[in-house]
């Protein structure tokens, strides 16, 4: 009895003696792969650091994109307005030659009167 009470008191001893080891294998193991995610998690954090760097760039060019056809619709707007001045311009001068050439009519249109009423005056004198 002795015996198996000593073999009991050994087995019982012994457990956390194996125990140690396989808690410390797993704490290697847990190390190691918090170590492989660690790097797992940096490959990735550069990889989102390159996509925002190319989408930083990517929206850069489309600002000055945005910023030249602004330009050129500024530049064609000035030219437009300047265009649109010729013409109201050139529509009050023709508005003006109209009237004179209005005017010029109705001096015609006197000049005839009165020639036909001296010609008139004439023969009837």
């Amino acid at each position: 009895m002795k015996f198996v009470t000593l073999a009991a008191i050994a087995a019982l001893t012994a457990t956390p003696v194996l125990a140690d080891p396989v808690a410390r294998e797993q704490a290697k193991a847990d190390l190691h792969q918090a170590r492989a995610d660690a790097v797992k998690a940096q490959i990735e954090k550069e990889g989102a650091q390159a996509e925002a760097n190319a989408n930083a760039a990517d929206a850069a060019s489309a600002q000055a994109q945005a910023n030249a056809a602004k330009a050129d619709a500024t530049v064609s707007q000035a030219q437009a307005d300047t265009a649109q001045a010729t013409a109201d311009a050139a529509a009050a001068q023709a508005n003006n030659a109209q009237a004179r050439a209005d005017v010029a009519t109705v001096e015609r249109n006197n000049a005839i009167d009165r020639a036909a009423n001296a010609r008139a005056d004439v023969h009837a004198n």
